[in-house]
């Protein structure tokens, strides 16, 4: 019974961890042969201390074989900001810090997998796109049902917003229902994380409204506060499940587009003669306006004789400073009483010099920065504007794609600074793939066989089944408990091992920059009886012929990819082959090899021959347009292996051409990017100073140096194997 008091920990995670001592407020978790001491009250942590006990928990409280990775770069971040992404891999922070606000890390990092746990538990990913009105002709489902309807919208990353918003409101308020134990820590660290924001914005309250953190006082002071309360009420209401988020989340959207529409419409014209050009900020009811020396005349100028606003009055926008010279916020009680006579509220925008508090319309009105403001402050972590642009021109060959690239200096992406074009590789005469193929005769029936012994393992242990091979006692004990606290039972207790094919998408990126053209090894030049001795320029000059041309570093890279797809083919996974290279942010070159729909035909075994040097390596846009390529990709684990020979350089690659800080930054900040959009990135190097720049880029578990270039053709295949997760 000991073994299984584990499965009530969502109940009370002061419980004794399984095969756990406590020593000095510390408790020490094994998982197998290692050992590692966790600090409960601690407020700072890193994922690796609680990675295995994390898993399990997250197994506990959902059927599912959940996997735990890391995002690097990332600190505590709300539940709502994390992508709505299904399957078993969930990703939370590296490391977690805290230091003076009370929570624990440990405390965060357990309520943040229950929060991720619980959309499966709680149907986040059981929508049906043919439910939604407008929608009955579609047959999408589950997580691609959301991308769809989040796609729909006019702005969809404002519309992917405000459906996390609300499916975190459900959620929080679903699993503080089921789990009891876990309200108080959730509540906790909502509103810690929330007195971190800004509390003077639009997006900040719509936050707390979703968190249930705003107090009935501030809804009586506050129309905007009520309205935004009243969207997200009906998702606390027990039963609610997916299709209620997306109906209110709908009403949310155009409830938000009238507010700026508003401002985008407002006119010239003051509001009165002592109150001309008064800014109205959208949030600035959540804190209340500070009383000025002019309130008193703005009220009777608005309203006239007794106070109350004319039913004409509008609000305009006129972009210039009042007689006066300073204008104010409304008071809360002011923009009450406008609402209330049926005022048609457009906000107006002004300089800044104001002696109210909160946003102002300079930041709703001025090139959409209100806007710019609620995508920032609600997107998902990782979430950037570096997404690619396919920018049509008449021929196809002038056709680009428009990418962002991030300047470290200015802490900021560059727009559209990078032209990325894709080139089909026109391909060689097979020679070279027949070639390898021979050269390697040996090794690939060994590694055919190697593979072969993969699938058999595609077994799992599917938990929470109505009927089974086995009955589960963890669920058991659940039902039992939950029988005795009163509640309905989950009759789910048995579970099973099911076959489950592998489901695997792999894309190889090869670098073909000009220095991919040396030789692994330096030969001694061989004299031959023509050559002139004292001519020692023509024997210079001379080049060697094609076959005594020496084994290059891009040579050994394709006969590694022939291997591969060789290997691959039999292994049945999917895969796609790619090279980049380029000179300068206009001209960044992206040769495909092979598309994860095309089968290995004679071309494309061409193509991989006829990979030759090219020029610079700007690493960042070709990252970027992997996460393009794997647009269309629906694979449950999806893979990046990178090959390389050195570190990002091209001649415009940062502010000095002597430094590559601003190449391996960008790539940095690319490579996560991939991993936030669930491709998993491998780096893989022959240049034996890699790890200088690589372990800036990416994890030290992401990269690997291949000490020997010559093995890498052997290697790969291993490399392979360890890295790809399914």
């Amino acid at each position: 019974m000991r073994g299984k008091v584990a499965r009530l920990r969502p109940l009370h995670w002061g419980l004794r961890a399984e095969k756990g001592k406590l020593h000095g407020g510390h408790r020490l978790c094994h998982d197998q042969s290692v050992e590692v001491a966790i600090n409960p009250g601690s407020e700072s942590q890193e994922l690796h201390e609680l990675k295995a006990i994390l898993t399990k928990f997250m197994r506990m409280l959902y059927p599912l074989e959940f996997r735990l990775d890391s995002l690097a770069n990332c600190g505590a971040v709300l539940p709502f900001q994390y992508p709505l992404t299904a399957g078993e891999m969930a990703y939370l922070p590296e490391r977690v810090a805290l230091p003076g606000t009370g929570l624990s890390a440990h405390d965060y990092y357990f309520s943040v997998a229950a929060h991720l746990a619980a959309r499966h538990e709680f149907g986040t990913f059981q929508l049906r796109l043919a439910d939604i009105p407008g929608f009955e002709e579609r047959g999408e489902t589950g997580a691609e049902a959301l991308d769809c309807f989040i796609a729909s919208f006019d702005d969809p990353v404002l519309g992917g917003a405000m459906v996390r918003l609300c499916e975190s409101a459900r959620i929080d308020a679903e699993m503080c229902r089921r789990y009891r134990g876990l309200a108080p820590k959730v509540a906790r660290l909502n509103r810690t994380l929330v007195e971190g924001l800004n509390q003077h914005t639009l997006s900040t309250l719509l936050v707390r409204s979703s968190l249930g953190l705003v107090e009935a006082d501030e809804m009586r002071r506050s129309p905007l506060a009520l309205q935004a309360v009243a969207l997200f009420a009906p998702l606390r209401q027990p039963g609610a499940d997916v299709r209620a988020t997306v109906r209110q989340a709908s009403a949310l959207y155009r409830w938000l587009k009238d507010l700026m529409a508003s401002a985008r419409e407002a006119g010239d014209d003051a509001l009165g003669e002592g109150a001309d050009a008064i800014s109205n900020d959208l949030a600035s009811t959540i804190k209340g306006g500070v009383e000025s020396d002019g309130s008193d005349a703005a009220d009777n100028d608005a309203g006239g004789e007794g106070g109350e606003p004319d039913q004409n009055v509008n609000l305009q926008s006129s972009g210039r400073s009042g007689k006066g010279g300073k204008s104010r916020a409304l008071s809360p009680e002011e923009l009450r009483r406008m609402i209330e006579a049926g005022a048609e509220l457009n906000p107006t925008e002004s300089s800044g010099e104001t002696e109210g508090d909160g946003m102002y319309l300079t930041q709703l009105q001025n090139k959409d920065d209100g806007l710019e403001h609620l995508r920032e402050q609600l997107s998902e972590i990782g979430m950037t504007s570096g997404q690619g642009r396919l920018m049509i021109a008449r021929g196809r060959q002038d056709s680009y794609y428009a990418y962002d690239e991030w300047d470290y200096t200015l802490g900021d992406y560059r727009r559209n600074w990078c032209r990325l074009r894709e080139i089909q590789l026109a391909g060689d005469d097979g020679d070279f793939y027949a070639a390898t193929l021979r050269q390697y005769a040996d090794l690939l029936p060994v590694v055919r066989r190697h593979f072969q012994k993969i699938r058999p393992a595609s077994y799992r242990m599917v938990r929470g089944l109505e009927d089974g091979e086995e009955i589960d006692l963890d669920r058991t004990v659940e039902m039992q408990v939950s029988r005795r606290m009163g509640e309905v039972p989950d009759a789910r207790v048995y579970k099973a091992r099911k076959k489950e094919s592998r489901d695997i998408a792999t894309l190889f990126l090869l670098d073909m920059s000009a220095s991919t053209d040396e030789p692994i090894h330096r030969e001694i030049r061989r004299w031959s009886d023509d050559d002139d001795s004292d001519d020692w320029m023509k024997a210079w000059q001379r080049r060697p012929d094609p076959a005594r041309r020496p084994r290059r570093i891009i040579d050994v890279n394709k006969e590694a990819l022939v291997i591969m797809a060789q290997s691959l083919e039999e292994l049945g996974d999917s895969y796609a082959i790619m090279g980049f290279s380029g000179h300068g942010r206009d001209n960044v070159e992206f040769y495909v090899i092979k598309e994860f729909d095309q089968e290995l035909s004679d071309e494309v075994r061409a193509r991989v021959g006829a990979v030759e040097p090219k020029r610079s390596t700007r690493m960042g846009a070709a990252i970027r347009h992997v996460r393009e390529k794997f647009k269309d990709v629906t694979a449950r684990a999806r893979h990046v292996i990178l090959l390389s020979d050195g570190f990002p350089q091209d001649f415009d690659y940062g502010h000095d051409r002597r430094s590559n800080a601003y190449g391996i930054q960008d790539t940095m900040v690319a490579l996560k990017e991939l991993e936030m959009a669930g491709v998993m990135p491998f780096c893989i190097t022959v240049d034996k100073t890699g790890h200088d720049y690589l372990r800036q880029m990416c994890q030290s578990s992401r990269y690997l140096v291949i000490e020997d270039i010559a093995s890498l053709p052997l290697q790969l295949p291993k490399i392979y194997e360890q890295v790809v997760r399914w």
